[in-house]
């Protein structure tokens, strides 16, 4: 089971609820509120972690500049409303998790894309 490192911007609810689900995941708001998106990345890469966040720079920093990266999923929900969005995106976590290391994931309102990350 792939462990995650959670992004400052990911909400508490969607942290919570996979830890309820029975996954690892380390949320950057306890290890490393305020640093930059590099430092995420580099954080969760060493640790073998894959980032969960809603900010698309870190499709940019693994796919264009071949950051290093176990995986990248970002949740694109804005669509879909507060109370909804949440519980949404923990299933939609938990349905591709398997799959999720060496690739960047989009999950959006009824879809999910994938693409495999640079191979280092």
């Amino acid at each position: 089971m792939p462990s995650f490192f959670a992004d400052e911007c990911v909400a508490g609810a969607i942290v919570a609820g996979l830890a309820q689900k029975g996954f690892d995941v380390i949320d950057a708001k306890d290890v490393c509120r305020g640093d930059d998106d590099h430092r995420v990345l580099a954080l969760a890469a060493a640790a073998g972690r894959i980032v969960i966040t809603e900010d698309w720079g870190f499709g940019e920093m693994t796919v264009r500049h071949g950051q290093p990266a176990a995986g990248v999923i970002v949740i694109s929900l804005y669509a879909l409303s507060a109370g909804v969005r949440e519980p949404y995106a923990v299933e939609r976590i938990a349905e591709i998790a398997e799959k999720a290391p060496g690739q960047l994931t989009i999950i959006e309102p009824g879809r999910v894309r994938t693409r495999p990350l640079p191979v280092a």
